[in-house]
């Protein structure tokens, strides 16, 4: 360290980095406590703005960990910062394995390429926009598809230059309506996105597969419960998806697995056989209303073993005006499911298109304005109408309605003799109980599969891998010359997600008690806390241990002295199972009697009792 003898007025030379390093490094530095910025807190922070916190929330602040800018917005504190940099360097290691390379992108984004992929309109309110002093668009970037899309075609045009992977890790935007949760749902969120350029949809794949297995062994390196889930692709759009998540109680996502073969999938998406037996609220439920009755009067339906009345939903789909239709058409929508089940908007979007449902005819009436009428009927038929079947083996077909409509339907009818078309699809949610879907195609068993009911699992989203095709690369022109040197081909494309502050989170709702937090030693802010009572003879020791430890542990700014002279060694203590080391030696009166130190272990609450050189070897086994 340079000093400035003001007296003298002599001005210091500034050490050279390598100086700088040296003396950081040297046997007389020490990360001492005294020295730290770590404010913590006794008091247990519940509520904050009216709702009542979740534990990753509370246990930062206490920790001193994080602390709250605004709604939704947060500075990370130094011990927060140190967890980010490690989670940032164990993803650095491995996508380094798998050839990625690291860059930085800009947040403020112009809105350009967003209007060319539609993403400008469709992302909705969540996304920051602003204008510039001159009037032009531009946004708070919540993720850079476009960006990094419009980028890699300036520079790469031929297909001996892919593949192509770029990485960064930055700050993304949402403007979240009512953020909530700390850090699992703020406005500001730190994040890792990777992209990846290659010449067909089969070498994509081949990516999108190492990319996965990437990302199981960095969770698998931080030493957190997760699990991988099949995903819808949502506003990011592609072909391919899914959902990487941390374990907990308090996630907002459900994900229904199978024990016997692994299938999981997010509870939006997941595929599963209706049990045999059908449940006691599907069996009871009876059309009372005069459509629905009409309906399952007309037998498309498929009869089961047990009778099931269809429960049913209306919406209604308008075409715009076409050279056949002047002035377009519109199809009132029915969708079938047993009365113990939802429909799922995602599947049925997905099979017929966008349709706001209702429960009743009365609802549907004022959506036709005007001079709008009902042109034809679809009927969705659910495979819940089909208990202990992975679904229905009719074909859909289209049905002439013969005689009169009931009185309901036909004031809303344009023609006289309107068709109805029949389909048959899964469009309910699934729920716990139901079958594999896996386990049921199942060859090694005998012809019927076996009928493994799934089980429901809260947890939290941090990640998600997308493969996208040319969903992007056709919108922006982002082409290059295949090695038949024929016509120019759009890239083919993935984007893969990881949230840094959301997993930050998400590790202390994973890995907490009543004490405080529990870190794995891989993402601790330090490994090791050496606690020591004001007697000068403990102090001193206390360094000696400092030196013994970090070089059996063989890596530097993994122990640090709580050397503070204001406060007991009990309270130390409790700050420290606040905090969660997962090491702490306790370096008290104790040793001046007996040359022990006790050394505690914060997930199984073991302690040794070591002499001094017992330490060494104790550590030097405990190396990461």
């Amino acid at each position: 360290m340079a000093f400035i003898n003001h007296s003298r007025l002599v001005r210091a030379l500034p050490l050279t980095h390598h100086q700088t390093v040296s003396a950081r490094f040297s046997s007389t530095f020490r990360h001492r406590l005294s020295k730290t910025l770590v404010p913590t807190s006794k008091q247990k922070f519940v509520h904050v703005a009216g709702q009542e916190m979740v534990p990753s929330q509370q246990l930062l602040l206490r920790a001193g960990m994080m602390r709250q800018s605004s709604s939704g917005i947060y500075t990370i504190m130094p011990y927060g910062q140190r967890v980010l940099d490690k989670i940032e360097g164990i993803i650095d290691d491995e996508l380094e394995l798998i050839e990625c390379q690291k860059l930085s992108m800009p947040n403020l984004l112009s809105s350009e390429n967003w209007k060319k992929t539609g993403r400008w309109e469709s992302t909705g309110q969540e996304m920051f926009k602003l204008k510039d002093r001159k009037g032009a668009d531009f946004l708070l970037a919540p993720t850079h598809e476009e960006e990094v899309t419009a980028l890699i075609a300036k520079d790469v045009q031929s297909y001996r230059q892919l593949p192509v992977r770029v990485y960064q890790v930055t700050r993304k935007f949402r403007d979240e309506l009512r953020a909530r949760s700390g850090l699992l749902r703020g406005k500001e969120f730190l994040m890792k996105d990777l992209y990846t350029f290659d010449v067909s949809a089969e070498e994509a794949l081949k990516t999108y597969d190492e990319v996965v297995a990437s990302y199981k062994k960095i969770l698998n390196r931080i030493g957190v419960p997760f699990a991988v889930a099949e995903a819808d692709t949502g506003n990011i759009g592609g072909t391919h998806s899914h959902e990487f998540h941390i374990l907990s109680r308090v996630g907002e996502d459900s994900l229904l697995s199978c024990q016997s073969c692994g299938y999981t999938s997010n509870e939006e998406r997941a595929v599963g056989v209706i049990p045999p037996e059908p449940t006691k609220a599907s069996t009871k439920f009876r059309n009372t209303a005069q459509v629905p009755k009409w309906i399952e009067s007309l037998d498309l339906v498929p009869r089961s073993a047990v009778r099931v009345n269809p429960k049913l939903q209306f919406g209604l789909m308008k075409t715009p005006a076409s050279d056949s239709h002047p002035s377009g058409t519109c199809t009132m929508v029915a969708v079938a499911t047993t009365g113990d089940r939802e429909v799922n908007d995602i599947k049925l979007t997905k099979a017929i298109g966008a349709v706001s449902l209702v429960d009743s005819l009365e609802e549907i009436k004022p959506m036709l304005s005007g001079q709008d009428k009902v042109d034809d009927f679809l009927l969705c038929v659910d495979h819940s109408l089909h208990p202990g079947q992975e679904g229905p083996n009719a074909r859909g077909r289209t049905v002439d309605l013969k005689g009169p409509l009931p009185e309901e339907l036909s004031s809303l009818v344009r023609s006289s003799n309107p068709s109805l078309k029949v389909v048959y699809g899964d469009y309910h949610n699934c729920k716990p109980g139901d079958g594999c879907p896996h386990c049921i195609k199942d060859k090694n068993t005998d012809s019927n599969g076996r009928f493994e009911p799934m089980e429901t699992t809260r947890a939290i989203e941090i990640g998600h891998t997308f493969l996208l095709g040319t969903k992007y690369s056709s919108s922006l022109d982002a082409t290059f010359v295949p090695a038949n040197s024929g016509e120019p081909e759009p890239f083919q494309m993935g984007c893969y997600g990881l949230g840094i502050t959301r997993l930050l989170a998400s590790i202390v709702e994973a890995s907490h008690d009543h004490k405080g937090i529990v870190w794995p030693e891989s993402v601790a802010p330090f490994r090791v806390v050496i606690v020591t009572s004001e007697d000068e003879g403990c102090a001193s020791a206390a360094e000696k241990v400092y030196d013994t430890v970090q070089k059996a542990l063989a890596r530097k700014s993994e122990v640090i002295i709580d050397d503070r002279t204001d406060i007991t060694l009990g309270f130390k203590m409790k700050d420290a199972e606040l905090i969660g080391y997962p090491w702490m030696v306790v370096v008290g009166k104790g040793y001046l009697r007996t040359g022990k130190v006790e050394v505690q272990h914060r997930k199984t609450g073991e302690k040794w009792a070591l002499e001094w050189p017992e330490l060494d070897g104790f550590f030097e086994a405990r190396r990461l």
